[in-house]
């Protein structure tokens, strides 16, 4: 998909739209991440040795094998399959395949669990563990990233 993302030019001009959904997000911010490492890491490998093992949290951005059995099948209920699709039928089958959560797919294919997603959280705002894991980002950062940017 980078590669795809390379050749295109802007359609409005830069700055004046938001345009990306999180697929396209996530495949331009995961590649840049993965780009500037100096190890040359993958995007899950980078979040597995920078985040998850700095807070001791299990969270994973392509799921290891040895992880499949802990994973939860995803269901949609009966009426959101006929919202979303006009049927009973199902396009989302693909999130309970094993391959798919084997993807390192930046914007949508994180995979953790409650007490690793609160910790996570938690870990943006305040030192954790009593103390034993610092603060991932500072206050400046927070602000920076949830300040309202819309052209």
């Amino acid at each position: 998909m980078i590669h795809i993302l390379e050749q295109q030019t802007p359609i409005w001009p830069p700055g004046t739209v938001h345009s990306y959904q999180p697929y396209t997000y996530g495949s331009l911010a995961g590649e840049l991440v993965r780009r500037v490492d100096p190890q040359k890491r993958t995007f899950g490998q980078i979040v597995h040795d920078e985040i998850a093992n700095k807070i001791d949290i299990e969270f994973y951005v392509g799921l290891p094998s040895e992880q499949q059995y802990r994973v939860s099948q995803h269901v949609l209920d009966l009426n959101v399959k006929i919202i979303l699709t006009g049927s009973m039928l199902t396009p989302f089958n693909f999130l309970n395949e094993p391959r798919t959560h084997r993807a390192e797919i930046p914007a949508v294919n994180g995979i953790t669990n409650a007490r690793s997603l609160a910790k996570l959280y938690a870990s943006l705002i305040i030192d954790v563990d009593n103390g034993k894991h610092k603060r991932l980002i500072d206050e400046e950062i927070i602000q920076k990233a949830t300040k309202p940017n819309t052209p």
